[in-house]
Formats: C-alpha cells, sequence, structure tokens
C-alpha cells in the first residue's frame, strides 16, 4: 500500500511490467467507476432523480478526490463566519469511524459538546472544539440529520462536510475544495487513481478554492484545466496557517517559536501526513522521529506508551501531534509534554465572490422565509 499511494496521487510513475500491469487494470476498473458516477449526477441534473430540500440553506463542501485537502479548517473558518453573524449553525457529516452506531449522534447541541472521540468521528469533536456554539450531528443518513438539526434545535443553515458527492440533499452552495499541491492526483478514478468522478463533475461546484497553496505555487495549468471544463468558475486560493502550539495538559496556548530549535517526536494520523511533517519545517523543527499512522487511527494507550519508549529513547524533550489526533488520545497517556499544532485557514485577501455568496445566505438565513421541501 505504501508504494501504490504515490502512484495513486501522481508522485510517482510505474516501475516494471507488474506496476505498469496494475495501475492498468486499476485505470480500467476506475473508467467503470467514472461510468457509474457520471450517470448518477446526469440523471439528478436531468431530472430523473430528485435532490430534497431543506427548510433553510444547506452548504456542501467536499472535495473530488480521496484524502485530506483541508475540509475541516474550511468548515471551521465557515462556521466563525456563521456563527459570528449569529446565524444558529448546523453541521452534519458522516462519521466516519466512529463507534457510535445511533442513527443521529450528537456531537454537539449548540450549548455544549456531549460526545469524544472515539464515540463520536474525530473530525466531528474536532469541530465542536472549535466552533462552541454550533450544532455538530453524525450519521449515515444526512436528511435526517438535517431534520433533527433544523426541527428540534432551531438551526437556520447547514453545512455539510464532505458533501460534494451527496447529491440525495439540495444544496444552495457547493464549495470545492482542490489540494494546490496535487489538485487531481494522477489524474484517474479510483481505484486507478484518487479522484471519486471525473473532472466535469467540477461543473456542479459554485466556487473553488485551491488549499495548500503556499505563496508562489504555479496554478496555471490547473487553473487552465478547469476554465476549460468550466470557463466562468470563480476560483481563489487559500492555505493552511499555523495558528499556536496548545499544550495537550493544560489547553494552554503558546507561540509558534515555542518548540524551534528543541528535539521532538512528531506523530500523527492523518490523510496526508506529509503536509504536517512540512508545515513542521517550515516552522524550523526537524523532527527526530516521525511516526505516521492510517488516517482515522484511534491511538490507543498501549500506542502511546511505545511512542513514549521511543522518544525517550532518542531522546527528546515534547511530543507533537496535530489537532484531529490530539482529540482522539486518550487522557493522561503520556508523561512527555505533548503539544498540539492548531493549524486554520487564511486568504491573503478573501475574494469578492466569496464575500458576496455568504452573505446571501446569510441573508437568507436570517429571513425566516420556509422553503419548499421535496422528497427524492
Amino acid at each position: 500500500m505504501q508504494r501504490l499511494i504515490p502512484l495513486l496521487e501522481g508522485r510517482r510513475h510505474p516501475s516494471g511490467w507488474i506496476e505498469r500491469g496494475m495501475m492498468t487494470l486499476l485505470g480500467t476498473l476506475g473508467e467503470g467507476y467514472g461510468l457509474i458516477q457520471a450517470g448518477r449526477g446526469y440523471a439528478y441534473q436531468r431530472g430523473y432523480l430528485t435532490p430534497w430540500r431543506a427548510d433553510c440553506p444547506v452548504i456542501a463542501v467536499g472535495n473530488l478526490t480521496a484524502g485530506g485537502t483541508g475540509k475541516t479548517p474550511m468548515v471551521a473558518w465557515l462556521g466563525h463566519y456563521f456563527l459570528d453573524r449569529g446565524i444558529p449553525l448546523a453541521i452534519v457529516s458522516r462519521g466516519y469511524r466512529q463507534r457510535s452506531a445511533s442513527p443521529i449522534t450528537v456531537v454537539a447541541d449548540g450549548t455544549r459538546r456531549i460526545l469524544d472521540a472515539p464515540e463520536a468521528a474525530d473530525e466531528a469533536v474536532l469541530l465542536a472544539h472549535e466552533l462552541p456554539g454550533a450544532v455538530i450531528v453524525t450519521g449515515a443518513n444526512r436528511r435526517r440529520l438535517i431534520q433533527y438539526a433544523t426541527q428540534q434545535l432551531g438551526c437556520k443553515l447547514v453545512i455539510m462536510d464532505d458533501g460534494f458527492q451527496h447529491l440525495q440533499i439540495h444544496r444552495d452552495w457547493n464549495l470545492l475544495l482542490l489540494d494546490a499541491q496535487r489538485p487531481w492526483g494522477n489524474g484517474r478514478i479510483l481505484p486507478g487513481g484518487t479522484l471519486r468522478e471525473s473532472l466535469k463533475a467540477m461543473g456542479r461546484a459554485d466556487g473553488i478554492l485551491f488549499t495548500r497553496a503556499h505563496v508562489g505555487i504555479d496554478l496555471t495549468v490547473a487553473q487552465e484545466t478547469i476554465r476549460g471544463t468550466v470557463p466562468a468558475m470563480p476560483m481563489a486560493q487559500c492555505r493552511h496557517q499555523p495558528l499556536h502550539w496548545i499544550d495537550a495538559a493544560t489547553g494552554e496556548r503558546f507561540p509558534l517559536d515555542t518548540l524551534r530549535h528543541q528535539k521532538i517526536m512528531a506523530f500523527c494520523g492523518i490523510a496526508n501526513p506529509e503536509s504536517f511533517r512540512s508545515t513542521l519545517t517550515d516552522l524550523s523543527i526537524i523532527p527526530v522521529d516521525f511516526k505516521a499512522f492510517p488516517d482515522h487511527h484511534v491511538i490507543t494507550h498501549a500506542e502511546m506508551t511505545q511512542l513514549e519508549t521511543q522518544a525517550r529513547n532518542h531522546p527528546v524533550d515534547f511530543l507533537v501531534t496535530t489537532q484531529k489526533d490530539w482529540v482522539k488520545i486518550p487522557p493522561n497517556a503520556t508523561t512527555l509534554p505533548l503539544f498540539v499544532l492548531a493549524i486554520g485557514m487564511q486568504f491573503s485577501s478573501v475574494p469578492p465572490w466569496l464575500t458576496e455568496r455568504l452573505e446571501s445566505l446569510v441573508a437568507a438565513s436570517s429571513s425566516g422565509s420556509p422553503r419548499e421541501r421535496r422528497a427524492g
């Protein structure tokens, strides 16, 4: 799997007849899967299938590829925008790998956080930490979640986290995120690449944001590809910005230069662990050791004990991890100082098209006008 992922992401080319044959087979399977996805999208576009409409505006934030593009920081950025304007907000998501089997898992009810990981999904718990005042609900049936949030908890605006492919729900705004480093991986559809559907699906988006777009990155080819598919598509760039360090034991915040030139061991269980390593390097932090777990991995007491043993053998002074991993670590799991890197989404300047759309959603959420509901 470690050799396959770089092939799917387009970070290297197949070497040898075995890899070339495997990629040809996977690519053929991906073409079939892509046809199924395209047919499904066509059925909704032509009205053969009808999406269900909620009683309030719905935003879908998603991506075109499997893996991390920064959805959670972007959802948090949007959440702050609407909460700061007094909009009762709900965030709904699938709740990937959570232990809760309830059809509606209420992670936060708008007044307090109710569940932690691993009972609730790690990303949902992180958003509950980041957005006190927001309703966070997870479950397989997004329609049921939205109905509960609006009818039982009084929410006036819904954000569907990872909702770009969830066509069963009508959305008032489709925001598509693309990783500026690898917008569509090797250009093939799962399982032959990382694309969830073909590039034509970008036509469903109302706007595209390139995430992890560091200063000086050249997006000319990617932008031309998008304009070749959707000529009038609004686009903008943003990047993940380190904010501060959090002492996991006390919750106290520290400046970014606190750990500079210190001996540290880093670990994470995210979709793109190299992005965490790169961020540490940008902060002049070179880990003595770096441990990458699978995405959404729940770190056990035994694994934390093993990490601490390895850290002391080096030795190092601090353990560091991501916010997404922090919410899954058992309390008092290590006696070494554990610091958590807080990340936010940053724009060099928020584009006018984005501001205009957000303000229109604020107005629609504040109007209180009923919306027609259609079964689908």
